[in-house]
């Protein structure tokens, strides 16, 4: 039996010099890791790579690490996606709003020293 979980994974390129760099442009891959079943409890799973226990995974819950279909495992991966998505740009919002009353207490520093 094996589990599967979807997640994205962005490389790094080779700059001029060979040294390897951000890239200039998001180029996310999606990819499908595949864990064997190496172990069952009657209440979940011990997967991993080649005997080597990595995770447990219960039979019953909504949320897993891995799921045992590929459909199952990619309708998790967009649920998790999107929920990272609202939290990043909730973060990014308050980020933008800090930003703006850092620069006010700048400028009403500036004014009281002129």
């Amino acid at each position: 039996m094996r589990f599967y979980r979807y997640v994205w994974t962005v490389y790094a390129e080779h700059d001029f010099d060979g040294e390897l760099c951000s890239p200039k442009f998001p180029s996310p891959k999606l990819e499908l890791n595949e864990y064997e079943l190496t172990g069952e409890t009657p209440k979940g799973y011990w997967i991993g790579y080649s005997n080597e226990k990595l995770k447990w995974v219960p039979k019953e819950s909504r949320k897993r690490y891995a799921y045992p279909t590929k459909e199952a495992a990619l309708e998790n991966f967009i649920k998790r996606t999107r929920k990272r998505v609202k939290i990043i740009e909730y973060d990014l919002d308050c980020c933008k709003k800090a930003l703006v009353l850092a620069q006010q207490e700048v400028n009403k520093n500036n004014s009281l020293m002129h």
